[in-house]
């Protein structure tokens, strides 16, 4: 283009004039003569040893005068940017001291020649770099299409796991990255094997209309709930993928191999923040008693969810959310899903958190303490109905599973004299952002305080706790934990607060 080709002249005029620039190659579209009106100009620029590129850059800037309307330049890279007049055209530079620093494109099998072209060498520095820059590589696409599908795999992987630990961004990171394998695959598996670092108009170039309306609804999220049904869809067009690269070229990995490792992942990782409270604390807790999680509505329709409360004998589900948590479309239960199950509502409001404060600020404990004091007789009813779950499992829950809940699980520990150390672990287990240095604080405070006489005055008192203690502390050895079912606990009067009706 016009604008492009006059931009260049100047540049060329530059490079003539300033002595610390031996060569100004070009690549992109200007190397290869295809450039249109959205181009960027791409520019190497091979300066003389010992100078600065940012001073030689600021020796470009001074050049083009008025015209940059604003620029940037990478410290430690030799990249630099500047976007000049009105249509802020935009100039991509790469500054360089030794031919070599740009072997990175000159060998660069994803970029078709020529990936370098000469616009000013006079000493002739850049005859190699460019020779080499000219050179067809060779690639085989059943190859890259192996790289690939491994690569998707891991990336699938690390999204899933990020999922599990409560990490919305990381999560949005790989997940992105594993979209990328894949459609780096369809790339290979349709169209050509260049630009594979970023293909080019992928959906409209490589997919009919409705195959890009199921493609939009793979993009990324940094909202959790949203995970499960992401990585479903995702791994379901992979899956298609491998058949498709199955049919024509030589793959190593097995379509039901890779099923698999893709099931197995989705069902590790299908619950958020759900766990069982003995976890933590290294064979003092029976397992399979007392769980405690974020809330299980947002997994309502997954079959997954009611074979998971059966296989787990689950009998009751104590749920700390307020009435206004619940009034979404995975806010309630679902019908029919409790049909076995006690449900008790004991609302608490969670800490009373400052908008502005960060999850491991100090004051989150403070936040802890005031909750707990607002909050008493919502965590006194939780415990009676904790106890009062005489046979199965009782699930513990409230939003995501790391305030309430933990506070809650935090006195349980207490009043059982737990070690500080695994209450702490259980209480970290949660990710999300939470900190050691939080609930530090609130174990303190309630350890010095007279909290636990406050609760005894609520009706917590050492016969409930100890009715507490045989239902949940294990008398067998550490080694024997997981050994033998759980026996039930003896029979004892009632303290069952009044149950709530769920909301269906």
């Amino acid at each position: 283009m016009k604008h492009l080709r006059l931009l260049a002249e100047v540049l060329l005029q530059w490079g003539n004039h300033e002595p610390r620039v031996d060569a100004i190659l070009w690549c992109g579209s200007t190397a290869r003569g295809d450039s249109g009106p959205t181009s960027d100009l791409d520019t190497v620029v091979l300066h003389v040893d010992g100078c600065a590129s940012l001073d030689v850059f600021r020796s470009l800037l001074a050049h083009l005068g008025n015209r940059p309307s604003f620029s940037t330049f990478v410290p430690g890279s030799g990249e630099a940017t500047v976007w000049v007049d009105p249509q802020l055209t935009k100039i991509d530079l790469h500054f360089g001291s030794d031919p070599e620093d740009f072997a990175w494109l000159a060998d660069c099998p994803d970029v078709p020649i020529p990936r370098l072209v000469v616009g000013y060498d006079p000493g002739n520095r850049c005859a190699r770099i460019v020779e080499r820059a000219t050179t067809e590589l060779s690639r085989s696409v059943p190859d890259l299409l192996n790289a690939e599908i491994e690569k998707f795999l891991c990336g699938f992987e690390a999204a899933s796991s990020a999922h599990r630990r409560s990490d919305g961004y990381q999560f949005y990171f790989h997940y992105n990255l594993a979209l990328h394998r894949l459609a780096r695959i369809v790339e290979l598996l349709r169209g050509d094997p260049v630009y594979m670092f970023l293909p080019k108009l992928l959906l409209p170039k490589r997919m009919p209309l409705e195959e890009q309306k199921i493609w939009r609804e793979l993009r990324g999220s940094i909202y959790l709930p949203e995970a499960n049904g992401l990585k479903r869809r995702l791994a379901e067009r992979f899956l298609e993928a491998i058949d498709d690269a199955h049919s024509n070229h030589k793959i190593d990995r097995r379509r039901d191999e890779a099923e698999a490792f893709l099931r197995a992942v989705l069902q590790r990782d299908l619950f958020f923040n759900v766990r069982d409270f003995a976890d933590a604390f290294e064979g003092k807790v029976r397992p399979g008693v007392l769980f405690r999680a974020s809330t299980l509505t947002r997994w309502g329709d997954e079959p997954a969810l009611a074979e998971w409360l059966r296989e787990n004998r689950v009998r009751r589900i104590i749920d700390l959310r307020k009435a206004d948590e619940m009034e979404t479309a995975t806010g309630h239960y679902p019908g029919g899903l409790l049909a076995d199950i006690k449900y008790f509502h004991a609302p608490m409001g969670g800490p009373p958190l400052h908008p502005d404060l960060p999850p491991s600020s100090p004051e989150t404990g403070d936040a802890y303490i005031q909750m707990f004091k607002a909050e008493r007789s919502a965590i006194v009813e939780a415990i009676k109905a904790i106890v009062g779950c005489e046979s199965g499992a009782t699930v513990i829950h409230c939003h995501a599973g790391k305030d309430r809940t933990g506070i809650v699980c935090a006195v349980v520990a207490l009043l059982l004299d737990l070690p500080r150390t695994d209450v702490v672990a259980d209480y970290m287990l949660s990710g999300q952002g939470v900190t050691e240095q939080a609930i530090e604080r609130f174990l303190a405070w309630f350890e010095q305080a007279a909290a636990r006489q406050s609760l005894c005055s609520d009706g917590v008192d050492e016969a409930l706790i100890s009715r507490l203690r045989l239902r949940l502390v294990n008398l067998m050895q550490p080694d024997d934990t997981r050994a033998t079912p759980p026996a039930e606990s003896p029979p004892q009067p009632s303290t069952d607060p009044a149950p709530r009706t769920p909301r269906r």
